[in-house]
């Protein structure tokens, strides 16, 4: 079994993970598992709890990571505890400095903000959608991590992507890339 698990953003309309499981509901193959949070939650509890699920899920099948705007910054812990996880990010926030409109940032996330370095992201096994029209996020900040190392699909869309479900084809064949590598690391 391949299972996707996917994190949204932050205050998400849900629309990502509607479109990954419409894209997927007639496909025997890969199952997208959405894990919901918010501000309120216990976020080091939360990782840990979803670390241990990635882990027992690695035992029976293939597993990759994708994740949405600040949920990308909640993986990077995941990411970094599995140095061989495959995983595709959707304009990923990689620090609060990102972030363009600095007050949108609430003071108790703020806080939990962890902040990706070229220098403390080892996992370089990613594939990224960045948004060309992003007002939320400065969309060429992943080249101070990765430089031009991952496969990134640029669409031209703002932040929360409102046609995200018309891009699945293409991202589909990143989730496939990200299926295939992890079933050669497995072997």
């Amino acid at each position: 079994m391949k299972i996707i698990y996917f994190l949204h953003g932050y205050q998400s309309t849900g629309n990502k993970a509607r479109s990954l499981m419409k894209f997927y509901e007639k496909n025997s193959e890969i199952t997208p598992v959405c894990w919901d949070w918010d501000e309120h939650l216990d976020i080091p509890k939360f990782l840990k709890e979803k670390a241990q699920e990635i882990k027992k899920s690695k035992l029976s099948g293939e597993v990759i990571l994708m994740a949405d705007s600040m949920g990308g910054n909640l993986a990077w812990t995941l990411i970094n505890h599995f140095p061989d996880l495959q995983y595709v990010l959707v304009n990923p926030a990689f620090c609060a400095e990102q972030i363009l409109d600095q007050n949108q940032i609430l003071p108790e996330m703020r806080e939990k903000i962890f902040t990706a370095t070229a220098e403390n992201i080892k996992n370089r096994n990613g594939r990224l959608v960045i948004s060309l029209f992003d007002k939320t996020l400065d969309s060429t900040y992943y080249q101070q991590i990765f430089g031009e190392d991952l496969p990134v699909l640029k669409v031209p869309e703002e932040h929360n992507i409102p046609n995200f479900f018309d891009y699945m084809p293409e991202i589909h064949k990143l989730i496939l890339n990200a299926f295939e590598c992890a079933k050669n690391k497995k072997l």
